[in-house]
């Protein structure tokens, strides 16, 4: 019962973390499409969207590498 309970939790997590990556990378997809077309210029909000999506989850998976190779937290020993 337990088991059932958090994977269902965990799996509605995932999806979310799916739509989100989703959308970001269909948002890139079609900023790397527009690069072909002569009469745009700039960057629309869910571009930008995409853009800050990517690079939240980057610094969030370096900061989360940090603690799995046991680089942080960074306990100083007194002297």
């Amino acid at each position: 019962m337990f088991l059932l309970r958090s994977s269902t939790r965990e799996g509605i997590y995932n999806i979310l973390w799916a739509l989100v990556f989703g959308f970001a990378t269909l948002n890139i997809l079609s900023l790397g499409a527009r690069r072909f077309e002569q009469d745009k210029g700039g960057l629309n909000f869910g571009e930008v969207l995409a853009i800050l999506v990517v690079l939240v989850s980057i610094v969030l998976l370096g900061w989360e590498m940090l603690y799995l190779f046991h680089i942080l937290p960074i306990r100083l020993t007194p002297r």
